[in-house]
């Protein structure tokens, strides 16, 4: 049983009054940031609460305890935690990647074979897990081929500080940081199109407890990605705030990934033969091949596009 006394981020949601906020919870990541900028906007109801637990894995441990309400994932993992048990609804597409997650590597290395015998840093989780697997497919690698490091997200810029890896996947605004102890790219997202994407993912019985809270949030996510585009810098100084990075490499990672409005959303969670479908399938196939889920995902309930907003403001 998960002890709240050992995670003091853990917070009662307090279950019993209906008054309580929609609680949505996420790590830093420039796809994400629209969301963020509406709540520094003011866009954002008082009826939603945005966290940012310290990890990736206190986030989920927030999740299954039930604190939060929803959370902002890659689908990849989503597709896992529902493998595991754990039921999630997606009702927010918020980037593609084309770019922002990439494979950094040490001067010298040049060619995705000359990864042969290196030690290569990556997060325990299914994002890590799916770029090395894709990293190993495209270089004619097999596992037994590399040495990996398991690495917390927060240490990658340590870890390479110290010379502990070879290699690096990771993902903005890690990769700037490591750009500037002069990581070097050798394959992204841009090599994998339609893989990695970023949602939004509710517990059903919050869809019915904050169904209004949510589309508020929703649209207000709309709102703020319409005013990034209308006023890059301003929003970037907003963003860069929150990431500990500056405005000027805000704009950089932003440019790697693909920002879906409401219109794109619509199309990806269409009920009928909407883009995620087909995206989900291509996703469970090399997740079922690597090993990261255990069967076939049922894709059964896995998303709605009920609460998007009917038309932007």
């Amino acid at each position: 049983m998960l002890a709240a006394a050992a995670l003091p981020w853990l917070v009662p949601l307090a279950a019993c009054s209906p008054q309580r906020p929609l609680i949505l919870a996420g790590r830093p990541w420039p796809g994400y940031e629209p969301m963020y900028l509406a709540r520094n906007l003011g866009y954002l109801p008082a009826q939603v609460e945005l966290r940012q637990p310290p990890s990736h894995d206190a986030m989920i441990d927030l999740l299954r305890a039930k604190q939060v309400d929803g959370v902002m994932l890659t689908l990849d993992q989503i597709l896992t935690l529902r493998d595991e048990g754990t039921e999630l609804v997606i009702v927010l597409v918020f980037d593609i990647s084309k770019g922002a997650d990439v494979l950094l590597v040490r001067p010298g290395i040049t060619r995705l074979d000359a990864l042969r015998g290196r030690r290569i840093g990556l997060v325990d989780n299914a994002l890590g897990y799916l770029m090395l697997s894709m990293t190993l497919e495209k270089a004619g690698l097999r596992q037994q081929d590399i040495q990996t490091r398991l690495v917390p997200y927060e240490d990658h810029d340590a870890v390479w500080a110290r010379g502990d890896v070879d290699a690096m996947l990771t993902y903005e605004p890690m990769a700037t940081k490591l750009r500037k102890l002069g990581a070097r790219p050798l394959l992204s997202t841009r090599d994998l199109p339609d893989t990695i994407f970023d949602v939004l993912a509710v517990r059903p019985e919050s869809l019915l407890s904050h169904g209004e809270p949510l589309r508020a949030a929703l649209a207000a996510h709309f709102r703020a990605l319409a005013y990034l585009r209308q006023n890059p810098w301003d929003s970037a100084y907003r963003i860069a705030t929150h990431l500990d990075i500056s405005a000027a490499e805000m704009l950089s990672p932003l440019r790697g990934l693909e920002l879906p409005d409401l219109i794109g959303n619509q199309r990806y969670l269409s009920a009928k033969d909407g883009d995620l479908q087909r995206v989900t399938n291509k996703l469970s196939a090399i997740m079922l091949q690597a090993g990261i889920i255990r069967r076939p995902v049922d894709s059964t309930l896995l998303y709605s596009g009920a609460y998007l907003p009917a038309t932007a403001t």
